[in-house]
């Protein structure tokens, strides 16, 4: 289990795709040699001769080759890495073997724990907002909004969330005690800490079945389908899919959530690639059909890739039954593979870019959503989480990429921070002075490590408390299904018209087991 703070900036990562026709991935296979040289051959082009005779005075001749153990490595390592940072595509990337590591765990959708995700209650208690489906928590009956107030011997509000994260870890594959209360009334339940797919959650709001599809794992096609018989056997007839900040994963997970929605032989989407052919990716008929009046997908600035992928084939194939709600999608129209190599080490480059089925492209511009909603900037704004022995200092007058967030989470608690951009002003200093005083903390006016994890708890805490009730996009889905509002005319899959480049990045104020 592990910390998962406020719209943290996510890892690396890319689609894949699928079988005969959906195992490409955005990310999958290619064979690249790794040469020797013991000089230019008379048959290599001006360029490859260049590029080997560079090699080898840099080998020989350059005077810090004497402090390097591996100089032969590492001129390779750096060609490579050049060879795949192409200014005309930033989905191309060289990984090392810590990055290739931290990249493949990122799609695995794999974590250690009991299996939901939560924020802190006022009184310092985990608040479950998801249960992932098939988890440990999921089988004892766990439900969103049971307060976790004691797990083993420890009270939960006497530890903080990294803690806690380590302490269930450290039960994986033992009997532990969870008690919890639940509409007031106090329970307990012995789960097993272990294995599961964070991926894939469900639930019932208002009658209507809300699926929160957080990334494409592996495992999330099987558990989508588990998530979908749930709710239908609760009554459930029209569907709120929940896309927001799903960058993206195994496309053939996607390809499996689409063939559950259309019929066999139907185009999920197109595959234009640098020969200038076209290649038709089709549904699958292994997959049994599923029915609602209405599917309301809710979407934003991080939905990309393969759920552009799902948005669509939905739209384009269900346009009277597919509505979308929120902002513009991030416009990832690209395919890319991976190739792994025998030192661990993998590149990724992009082989095709991609169509819905009736040929729009949406790279770098993403689909417009049928109906809008303003987003709060305590939703849209991002940070990085300082890595380990990592000294944060955010100073008055200074600039900072975390200023933002910092800034727009003093006002969301009710200090009076004056900006939202990576400019921190003093104002905002005075301001964070009070926050720190309030919170047991040296009124420095300097962000620090502690102040801002204290910041992002505080603001998890708030927003546990508000909920469901304050989610626009939900409440405006919500709103349709009751009939409060109008729906808008259906149309088939439309792109947006402006271009965006930014990266995709996580939006959550939870905390998320074993990322």
């Amino acid at each position: 289990m592990q910390k998962v703070n406020p719209n943290k900036k996510k890892k690396p990562w890319m689609p894949w795709a699928i079988g005969a026709a959906c195992i490409l991935c955005f990310g999958a296979g290619l064979l690249i040699p790794v040469f020797s040289h013991t000089g230019p051959s008379a048959g290599a082009n001006a360029e490859t001769n260049k590029f080997m005779e560079a090699y080898d005075l840099l080998k020989d001749n350059w005077y810090y080759a004497k402090d390097s153990e591996n100089i032969d490595e590492r001129l390779i390592e750096q060609a490579i890495s050049g060879m795949a940072s192409l200014e005309e595509d930033r989905h191309t990337n060289y990984f090392n073997l810590e990055q290739a590591q931290a990249f493949s765990q990122s799609l695995a959708g794999s974590n250690v724990g009991i299996g939901v995700s939560f924020t802190q209650g006022e009184n310092g208690q985990m608040v479950v907002r998801q249960v992932f489906i098939n988890s440990t928590a999921d089988r004892a009956g766990l439900q969103p909004g049971d307060e976790i107030i004691k797990i083993g011997d420890k009270e939960t509000n006497s530890l903080s969330t990294d803690d806690l994260v380590a302490y269930i870890k450290s039960f994986e594959n033992k009997p532990l005690e969870i008690t919890f209360t639940r509409n007031g009334e106090e329970q307990s339940v012995t789960v097993t800490p272990g294995v599961f797919d964070s991926t894939v959650s469900a639930q019932m709001v208002d009658g209507a079945g809300l699926i929160t599809l957080s990334s494409f794992s592996e495992n999330s096609g099987k558990d989508f389908t588990d998530a979908i018989g749930r709710v239908q056997k609760e009554g459930a007839k029209d569907l709120i899919l929940d896309l927001r900040n799903n960058t993206g994963g195994y496309l053939s997970a996607a390809c499996q959530i689409a063939s559950s929605f259309l019929p066999n032989n139907t185009v999920i989407f197109q595959e234009n690639l640098k020969d200038g052919k076209v290649k038709q990716v089709m549904t699958d008929n292994a997959y049994a059909q599923i029915e609602f009046d209405h599917i309301y997908i809710l979407q934003n600035g991080n939905t990309a890739s393969a759920s552009e992928v799902l948005i669509g084939a939905l739209k384009d194939h269900m346009p009277d039954k597919v509505t979308t709600i929120g902002t513009n999608t991030y416009g990832k129209g690209t395919e890319q593979v991976t190739v792994p190599f025998d030192d661990g080490t993998s590149l990724k480059y992009t082989m095709a870019e991609w169509t819905t089925p009736n040929g729009t492209s949406i790279n770098k511009t993403g689909f417009a959503p049928d109906v809008e909603v303003t987003e709060d900037e305590v939703q849209s704004v991002t940070y990085v989480m300082p890595g380990e022995g990592e000294s944060l200092s955010i100073a008055p007058d200074s600039v900072h990429p975390n200023a933002a967030a910092v800034q727009v989470y003093l006002r969301a608690l009710g200090y009076p921070a004056e900006r939202s951009d990576s400019y921190f002003a003093p104002a905002s200093s005075e301001a964070l002075k009070a926050f720190q005083s309030d919170n047991g903390l040296e009124p420095t006016g300097i962000v620090d490590n502690a102040t801002f994890e204290k910041l992002t708890e505080a603001l998890g805490r708030k927003l546990a408390a508000s909920s469901q009730e304050s989610d626009a996009y939900l409440q405006s889905a919500l709103r349709i299904i009751r009939g409060e509002e109008a729906a808008p005319a259906a149309e088939p899959a439309e792109a947006a018209s402006e271009e965006h480049s930014e990266t995709p990045s996580e939006e959550s104020a939870e905390h998320s087991e074993g990322e």
